[in-house]
């Protein structure tokens, strides 16, 4: 999903007539932590002073090629450098470029590391570190706490030591591990092989015999030495090590002379041996059909990494289907165990990655977001979201896509659908519209970022959502507008830029919808279809334009989240379900039959889930298991007021965050009778603009209306708008709009109508009854 915005000069020769007022298109803003400056990283759309009739995009002031990125540090906009084609030398110190030969396939192969990872890594070798003493000062005090226990034990266990070290001796010097040979030869009354083991015997007590004398002088003279020589200190370490000695010698298995500091997972070696009976149990290859190891089996982290190669009848998304007979195979749990497809030119459809952890990776606490102390973030560029099994950080990109996030209570839905919207708030230029269905302390704290935000499924915060909602699809079809005004090398993929987006005035920066308990809101009796039917438009088109929706439900089924709102978003999320058929709620269908199932998570996963789609693809096969970063209370109020103060910075703070409420919404019954308070009487049917500029001018709570925003109004009544043919100038024109008929129908007989909306004064507005 990494987004690498073309930032050279672009050029290109439109239509003089169809460029659009260049002093209307602001300047971009470079540093979001301050207003902008004239002359400071100026991005204008400018005619050439060379080339008049032509476009020129002159973004950063320097004759390199660079892009910007929003610098995670220090929350500024900065160059980077862009990445180069790889040349090498060729002859007479000339370069040339490694297009076609050997030199594509040696950039192409799978090169592995002179060096281990933890021995180039600071950050790995850091940990170990960080570990390995971590677990000696808890051994120490561990074992220190217990030393008189210890010694109890030593002094208990000594005698019964001396006696089996006697015992011992006296068998081995007497060779009582031959008598049963001997007593069978008597049993077979065979004299020729009992004489034999007779003189065997002799020979082996006389030399036995010889040496157990000579050890036991030198113990005795050691002995006295020590104890008429030597000085105290040095007989009471004498008499402590034989001691423990003896009291070793005196313990049984069951039962250590110390105690366990911690308990140490099972890790055995994966060996070639191993993965080949596991997948021959596992039915995925045979003696006839072995798999192959195309690489050495080696460390990986926390467990073990095995590159294999199946049947040329066997394909690796079988294997990873099969992951749990796998596991069996290898006698693990499953969720210790970790298949994944091995792409690009060293991979193939039949080649595997198999990682096998020594402890299950998700049974431990998950570690806290990088973002939460410092940084800042840019939505076209992706943001750590959480870790893989083998603990590499995963990823997001939020721009061009939506997000829905599914799970069973307190498995931590809310803590995960929150991080992307943290991270959109530490983007100053990202508007957030946040509504949380369930009204707790959650998202209380997005308050102060928010342009829009509501707690609770009341009426009010579902009526405020909706108009939000309306207000957000009317804006993106002006989006639409105000894109195809710009010329094509601007937006090269007809999608929003960070350049584009950082140009305020033209009002294409991003803008992310947020609904937590989603179910709460979709599941309105008289709303709630309504708000579904804009969110699918808002996922399908809104994402080229900068809008993002992210959805969060603890009811992931049908009814809660529609699967033609599903189908339309590009990235999921699922953590534990309670069935595979939830799982696929989620996740999409074909998830589980690919091997994808968050019912399989345990309790203890809380945070952990299958996300699809992260890479802007929706492919099923991309699929990736992630444990998501903490971002706690503290931690999100820490997030928010560094976010808060990059806006301020930078002048983007706005709506309800600096106090400013949105207009009332409009009571909807209210609607047919401020349409008809406002319809001339000698007039049939009315245009759809003409009727919002009549409602806006008449009544201060339509301003902003647009004839789709009246259309979605009207809907619930029964009034569709339709195709009208009116004379304008002479001229027979066609737009959308109702007849008075109409209206008065879906009024009915009522014998109480609400009293008309208090009129705005007029004294110098014009007589709009013949406008068009």
């Amino acid at each position: 999903m990494t987004s690498n915005p073309d930032r050279r000069i672009l050029r290109s020769v439109p239509d003089p007539d169809d460029l659009p007022e260049l002093d209307e298109i602001p300047d971009v803003i470079t540093d979001p932590t301050a207003p902008p400056t004239a002359g400071q990283g100026r991005a204008s759309l400018a005619a050439g002073a060379d080339e008049p009739d032509g476009w020129a995009i002159d973004l950063p002031d320097s004759d390199d090629e660079t892009d910007l990125r929003l610098d995670v540090e220090s929350g500024v906009i900065v160059p980077v450098d862009a990445v180069e084609v790889p040349t090498v030398p060729g002859r007479r110190g000339v370069e040339r470029r490694t297009v076609t030969g050997w030199l594509v396939d040696v950039q192409q192969a799978d090169v592995r590391p002179v060096l281990p990872a933890w021995v180039v890594d600071n950050g790995q070798r850091r940990e170990a570190a960080r570990f390995l003493a971590r677990y000696t000062w808890h051994k120490a005090r561990f074992h220190a706490v217990r030393f008189p226990v210890y010694g109890v034990r030593v002094m208990a266990r000594t005698p019964r030591g001396a006696g089996r070290a006697v015992a011992s001796t006296w068998r081995w010097v007497f060779d009582a591990e031959a008598r049963p040979l001997r007593h069978d030869a008597v049993n077979r009354n065979d004299p020729k092989a009992y004489l034999a083991l007779v003189r065997e015997r002799n020979a082996r007590v006389r030399v036995r015999g010889v040496v157990a004398t000579v050890l036991a002088v030198l113990v005795v003279a050691g002995g006295v030495a020590v104890r008429y020589a030597a000085p105290w200190w040095v007989q009471a370490v004498t008499v402590a090590v034989a001691m423990v000695v003896l009291a070793v010698i005196g313990t049984s298995h069951d039962r250590p002379l110390t105690d366990a500091a911690a308990i140490v997972p099972r890790a055995r070696r994966l060996t070639a041996g191993v993965v080949e009976r596991a997948f021959m149990a596992a039915k995925l290859a045979s003696e006839k059909d072995p798999i192959t190891f195309p690489l050495p089996i080696v460390r990986d982290g926390a467990g073990w990494r095995a590159v294999l190669d199946l049947p040329y009848s066997t394909t690796a998304d079988q294997a990873i289907r099969k992951r749990d007979a796998i596991a069996a195979g290898l006698d693990l749990d499953e969720s210790m165990v970790w298949p994944e497809r091995v792409r690009g030119t060293t991979g193939s459809a039949r080649r595997l990655a198999l990682w096998v952890a020594d402890e299950d990776p998700f049974g431990k606490p998950s570690g806290t977001w990088p973002l939460a102390q410092r940084g800042a973030v840019d939505l076209f560029a992706p943001f750590p979201f959480g870790q893989d099994p083998r603990g590499r950080v995963t990823s997001m990109q939020l721009m061009f896509t939506s997000l829905v996030v599914g799970a069973i209570p307190r498995m931590g839905k809310t803590f995960a659908a929150r991080l992307p919207i943290l991270a959109a708030a530490l983007d100053p230029t990202a508007e957030l519209h946040v509504y949380d269905g369930k009204g707790g302390q959650d998202w209380r704290a997005f308050e102060a970022v928010a342009h829009r935000i509501g707690f609770g499924a009341r009426d009010d915060t579902v009526t405020a959502l909706l108009d939000d909602l309306r207000a957000l699809r009317a804006d993106m079809d002006r989006r639409y507008d105000a894109l195809a005004a710009l010329p094509p090398n601007a937006v090269p993929d007809s999608k929003v830029t960070r350049e584009v987006a950082n140009r305020r005035g033209l009002g294409l920066h991003p803008v992310v919808v947020a609904i937590d308990e989603f179910q709460r809101f979709s599941e309105h009796a008289s709303m709630g279809a309504e708000i579904v039917e804009h969110l699918i438009d808002l996922a399908k088109v809104g994402p080229a334009v900068g809008i993002i929706v992210v959805l969060a439900t603890q009811k992931p089924d049908a009814v809660a989240i529609p699967t033609r709102l599903r189908d339309v978003i590009g990235t999921r999320f699922a953590l534990k379900c309670m069935t595979w058929q939830t799982s696929d709620n989620v996740l999409g269908a074909g998830a589980y039959s690919a091997g994808y199932d968050a019912s399989r998570f345990q309790r203890g996963h809380k945070g952990t889930g299958w996300l699809l789609g992260a890479d802007d693809s929706g492919a099923v096969e991309e699929a990736v298991t992630v444990r998501t970063f903490l971002a706690d209370g503290p931690a999100v109020a820490r997030v928010i007021e560094r976010a808060r103060a990059l806006r301020e910075g930078a002048g983007l703070l706005t709506g309800m965050a600096t106090g400013e409420m949105p207009a009332p919404p409009v009571d909807r019954d209210q609607v047919l009778i401020d349409v008809l308070g406002v319809w001339p009487l000698d007039e049939d049917r009315l245009w759809s603009s003409e009727i919002v500029d009549r409602l806006a001018l008449a009544h201060s709570a339509y301003d902003g209306w647009t004839p789709d925003n009246l259309a979605a109004a009207l809907k619930p009544f029964g009034i569709t708008t339709r195709q009208m043919q009116k004379t304008i100038d002479g001229e027979r024109t066609n737009r959308r709009g109702i007849t008075r008929a109409a209206v008065l129908d879906a009024l009915g007989d009522r014998t109480e109508l609400p009293a008309p909306t208090e009129r705005r004064a007029l004294d110098d507005a014009p007589d709009t009854g013949d406008e068009s």
